[in-house]
């Protein structure tokens, strides 16, 4: 089978490059193509064997009907099967082009609640046209399909749950990249890490009004954010105004993010709507626990609290995370191994060898 994953990005995924390795490891052939120019993704799917076709073209929804005729082109010249888009905008573009191309098109959703939670109207709609044209969607997670059974009106039977899934082989692991930043970075203190994009479902404010009571309170604790989004103006000057340039560092996006990730304690993810939660897997991996919301995502299949990570009530997020990391601050021995049992967790869960549904899944489901 000719295969085609079909990616907005050339940021490193390593569920993508598993996804590739899977497949062509079963005799298909695959072929990845990106709206973006050439970079870290598109190289890694070389080196495993992908066909990689790379372009600058829109991400946004002005440039749909073209982007339309580069995936309806493309798929007829290499005689495409089955096409796997990925995020909002290319799984519209996927499920419109659908009918023109004898491909079976299967989009794959990554997010639960959040662009509800936003009030995102745009987004909103992509949801919906997206749902509508669809014969089915894949999604990452349980609550994902919940979301959309229970209030986007999405028939059951048209949601197939497609978790998440690693050769954590992948993750380079041996190699950590210290630059200027991480090498003046104080040993003592509590070392606080939070990766997300800065908008309202990802609750950054509650955090930095955590962090402020803290800093106000003498304890000594560090924040690095990695991201950027529309929210970061109000939060660099929530924390000019709150006196916590010393204590929270800004440092946009990253690519090697699990450098960031293992120079820190802790990671504190105060999301209240996730799908997936990749970085809470990579955080396994590099031996750092995790502070999340009970309920949200697929964190109550592999986090134990206190155990491997620790629970904030969805209604109660900033006081009971000032009283996590009040006393972690106090005592954070148990820290150290807490990663380690996190670790382990991932692994067991989310590694290629151990899940029961792949994309070959999937696929076999269709030819049988």
């Amino acid at each position: 089978m000719k295969i085609l994953v079909y990616y907005p990005s050339s940021y490193n995924s390593v569920f993508i490059l598993t996804a590739i390795d899977d497949l062509i490891k079963q005799g298909h052939v695959v072929f990845l193509l990106t709206t973006t120019a050439y970079g870290v993704l598109q190289q890694g799917a070389e080196k495993l064997g992908a066909e990689v076709y790379s372009g600058a073209r829109s991400n946004d929804i002005r440039g749909l009907f073209q982007e339309m005729y580069v995936l309806i082109k493309f798929c007829r010249k290499h005689k495409i099967d089955f096409v796997f888009p990925h995020l909002q905008y290319l799984n519209l573009v996927g499920v419109l082009s659908r009918f023109f191309i004898k491909a079976l098109v299967f989009p794959m959703r990554h997010h639960s609640d959040n662009v509800y939670i936003s009030g995102n109207k745009n987004a909103r709609l992509l949801d919906q046209l997206v749902n509508l044209f669809s014969s089915q969607i894949l999604v990452v997670s349980p609550p994902c399909k919940t979301q959309m059974m229970n209030y986007e009106n999405v028939p059951a039977k048209k949601i197939i749950v497609l978790p998440l899934y690693y050769n954590f082989q992948f993750y380079d692991l041996s190699y950590l990249n210290v630059d200027k930043y991480l090498a003046e970075q104080p040993e003592s203190g509590l070392q606080l890490i939070n990766i997300g994009r800065m908008v309202k479902s990802k609750n950054h404010m509650g955090l930095l009004n955590v962090m402020q009571r803290l800093v106000t309170e003498g304890e000594d604790v560090k924040l690095t954010l990695l991201d950027t989004g529309p929210l970061e103006p109000e939060l660099r000057d929530f924390v000019q105004h709150a006196g916590l340039r010393k204590n929270v560092v800004f440092l946009g996006r990253k690519i090697d993010v699990l450098s960031y990730i293992r120079a820190a304690d802790l990671l504190v993810h105060t999301s209240i709507s996730e799908s997936g939660g990749q970085v809470i897997k990579e955080s396994g991996i590099c031996q750092v626990p995790v502070v999340v919301v009970k309920g949200v995502g697929d964190f109550d299949q592999y986090i134990i609290d206190r155990f491997n990570g620790f629970y904030l009530s969805k209604d109660n997020v900033e006081q009971e995370l000032y009283e996590t990391l009040k006393s972690i601050c106090r005592n954070s021995t148990a820290l150290k191994a807490m990663g380690r049992e996190l670790d382990k967790s991932v692994r067991a869960n989310f590694d290629v060898s151990a899940v029961k549904k792949t994309y070959m899944n999937i696929i076999n489901g269709i030819i049988e």
